[in-house]
């Protein structure tokens, strides 16, 4: 029975050995290596990384033959320029980094089979084997461990650089396709991944700023791609982050879209999120102008005192952006024009909501109870209530009267206050309802 020395010793001799068979078949271990990999791993089937692949694989396993032979320190051993390299092109190419770490941890493992099916012939001293297998897991498994490591930080570096610098290559392109100083549009296609001869419709998506702008850019471009699945887009869209929390995107749509989906399907998205849409549009002049409508409709959303999620399409706040510019003097027209009625409350604005909807359904009583879900003499009731407010019948400056309730329906408190003006004194009504289409008080509608 050999003593504890002995048995370390004849473990030391036993890794030693391994290391010259290492040497002697690095041709078939490389081959087991990559076998496995490209078995296991889909990305590391393309040609370019699987020659990358190849070449690290080799400098990995001399350095870690260098350790075993001459009992080198795992820390005091270099990591190879090749896996390094490798590293680098995975984060260019934007292979996941959890493809390297798999492909690290199949490796060692490979590795490590074929170091215990060749101890098992070159020994037959099952304590011997087991001392030697320890050592190797020592020094080997930690220098493995460092090189993940490295790996793991090249790898983040190098992701970081190159998106910065994609990012800013992309944001260029764009910014000459908007300004209509891009002249050569197959390189833009190119640039971009994104077709422009196409129908499109532009957006602007936003979260609240946090301290995790990565987190928020990765769930916007994740959100936005599942929003263009379910509109039925054919194309991956184009995403282009603005800030760590906004990013603008170009979704290819067919003729058919549906404008009025968006709402929903980003109200059900994990984290709020405001939303501006333009109006879905052709080629490269459309990709401009579907852009500036979203854009348009983002100044009225970002204005907005309205809570929680919101979602603005350009087909709906056209002339409210407009007058956005100057937002002290648009909440001093809305007071003007709904007198009493621009107070910030919840009755204000149940009656200004009833007098919108009812003027937006024709002045039908029927058709806006049905949809305020209301019986009719209820809307009846409201509406002369609100004339009262507003000193005089819904008729009178129609006009004014409807812009400022869409200022107050998507600005909220923004443009509302805590009083109005003093209305004008109403001439008697004589019990008649309310007429807002002019010619008496009667009804307008059914």
């Amino acid at each position: 029975m050999r003593s504890a020395g002995d048995s370390a010793l004849a473990a030391r001799e036993l890794v030693v050995a391994l290391a010259s068979v290492m040497e002697a078949q690095s041709g078939e271990l490389k081959a087991r290596v990559i076998d496995r990999l490209t078995s296991e791993i889909e990305e590391a089937r393309d040609p370019q990384i699987a020659t990358m692949q190849a070449a690290a694989t080799v400098e990995t396993l001399a350095s870690i033959r260098q350790i075993l032979q001459h009992r080198i320190e795992a820390g005091r051993a270099d990591v190879p320029a090749t896996a390094i390299e490798h590293a680098r092109r995975l984060a260019q190419r934007g292979v996941s980094p959890a493809v390297m770490e798999r492909a690290n941890r199949l490796a060692t493992d490979t590795v490590m089979r074929w170091c215990l099916e060749q101890m098992q012939l070159l020994s037959d001293d099952a304590a011997v084997v087991a001392q030697a297998a320890v050592l190797i897991m020592t020094d080997a498994g930690g220098y493995g461990d460092r090189v993940a490591h490295q790996l793991a930080a090249v790898y983040e570096a190098e992701r970081e650089l190159w998106l910065r610098r994609s990012n800013a290559s992309r944001e260029a392109c764009v910014g000459q396709l908007l300004t209509g100083r891009a002249t050569d549009l197959p390189a833009a296609e190119l640039a971009l991944g994104y077709r422009l001869g196409q129908r499109h419709l532009a957006l602007a998506v936003w979260t609240e700023r946090t301290e995790s702008g990565d987190d928020e850019m990765s769930f916007l471009e994740r959100s936005v791609g599942a929003l263009a699945d379910k509109l039925g887009c054919t194309a991956a869209p184009l995403v282009l982050p603005r800030a760590d929390n906004e990013a603008w995107a170009w979704l290819p749509v067919g003729p058919a879209v549906d404008i009025a989906a968006i709402g929903p399907i980003v109200a059900g998205w994990e984290h709020p999120v405001r939303a501006a849409v333009g109006a879905p549009a052709e080629g490269i002049a459309g990709f401009r102008r579907t852009h500036q409508r979203a854009m348009a409709a983002q100044v009225v959303a970002q204005n907005s005192a309205r809570p929680g999620p919101l979602v603005v399409s350009s087909a709906e706040v056209g002339a409210i952006a407009l007058m956005c510019a100057d937002m002290s003097a648009a909440r001093m027209w809305v007071r003007d024009v709904l007198g009493p009625l621009a107070v910030d409350d919840a009755t204000s604005e149940r009656l200004r909501e009833t007098i919108r909807v009812f003027l937006a359904n024709g002045a039908s009583y029927t058709a806006t109870a049905e949809q305020l879900n209301m019986h009719k003499n209820s809307v009846v009731y409201r509406l002369r209530k609100a004339e009262d407010q507003l000193g005089h019948k819904l008729r009178d400056g129609r006009l004014d009267l409807e812009i400022a309730l869409a200022l107050c329906h998507w600005l909220g408190a923004a443009v509302g206050g805590a009083g109005g003006v003093t209305p004008a004194p109403r001439p008697p009504r004589g019990g008649s309802p309310p007429g807002p289409a002019g010619g008496g008080g009667g009804p307008a509608g059914g």
